[in-house]
């Protein structure tokens, strides 16, 4: 049986130029539902530095399934779908408690530095449920993503879409870069991939068409802390024509080593009509030549 873990409100700081919920908040929902879902079985923020335990996330899965707008409830319900010695899979269902529907999933694994306490264990162990066909990978998950370095990643034809630098205030209790963030990296520098991929996204928005991203899948590989440099390289991995599989590589700029990598599917969206364009044939011609080389 699915818990309560997490509920809010959509802000009107928190859409995009689609007016609808930016892809990093259903990470940041997940994040902290994964913190109530774990301390409802018995290890929560206090239990585990009492404990002595390292609690992390390894990597998210993300399904954008309905659009969230500005004023709109979010409640996520989670519970495990995976238990092991040293991890655990939580799954989060992200509704809008006005329509039936499910609006988003998040499956999270998250890994611990030593074996799970037995008495989480059993409980954990005890709420699991299946995981929902709506929640598994559709488009993200065949790719063999490289430990790319810095230095690297130009001889692919990955692109610098954002070069910044970590604040504190983007980061958790342990000075680490949060989740949303990373994926917030991701969106913030969309245009610039989009734009290298030759489409005109200050035309594409006078034109009232916008990008969207309907699945992500995030690896985190080493954190990333307050002060760092980060820099996200990011290309084209293959398309239809409808679908644009991107790739994204976030890295540590001093070391040059890699922090996270992710897929990501994004189409073209139509602002009015609220529906999914296709390429065209000279669309498709352009992207073909812009693929990456992983």
């Amino acid at each position: 049986e699915l818990k309560p873990t997490f509920s809010t409100a959509v802000n009107t700081w928190q859409c995009d130029e689609n007016d609808h919920l930016n892809v990093q908040f259903y990470t940041e929902f997940g994040h902290e539902a994964s913190a109530h879902l774990l301390a409802g079985l018995g290890l929560g923020p206090r239990a585990q530095r009492a404990s002595g335990l390292a609690v992390t996330a390894a990597d998210d899965h993300v399904r954008y399934l309905r659009e969230f707008r500005v004023v709109d409830a979010v409640e996520v319900h989670s519970a495990p779908v995976e238990v092991g010695e040293r991890h655990l899979v939580a799954y989060h269902e992200i509704r809008n408690p006005a329509e039936t529907a499910i609006a988003a999933t998040v499956r999270r694994r998250i890994v611990c530095d030593r074996p799970w306490p037995e008495a989480f264990r059993v409980r954990a162990e005890a709420a699991k449920v299946a995981l929902p066909e709506v929640a598994k990978p559709r488009s993200v998950g065949a790719l063999a993503l490289p430990d790319l370095t810095l230095a690297q990643a130009p001889a692919t034809g990955l692109i610098e879409i954002g070069r910044t630098v970590i604040t504190p205030d983007e980061c958790d209790e342990r000075a680490e870069f949060l989740p949303r963030h990373q994926f917030g990296r991701y969106s913030d520098g969309a245009p610039v991939l989009w734009n290298h991929l030759g489409f005109d996204r200050s035309a594409m928005q006078e034109r009232q068409e916008g990008s969207v991203v309907v699945e992500m899948l995030n690896h985190y590989r080493q954190p990333l802390r307050a002060g760092d440099l980060a820099v996200v390289m990011s290309g084209l991995a293959t398309f239809t024509s409808k679908v644009l599989v991107f790739t994204h590589f976030l890295f540590e700029a001093e070391t040059g080593a890699l922090a996270a990598c992710a897929e990501a599917v994004g189409m073209k969206f139509d602002q009015n009509a609220r529906k999914i364009m296709t390429f065209t044939q000279e669309d498709q011609a352009r992207l073909a030549a812009r693929k990456l080389r992983l």
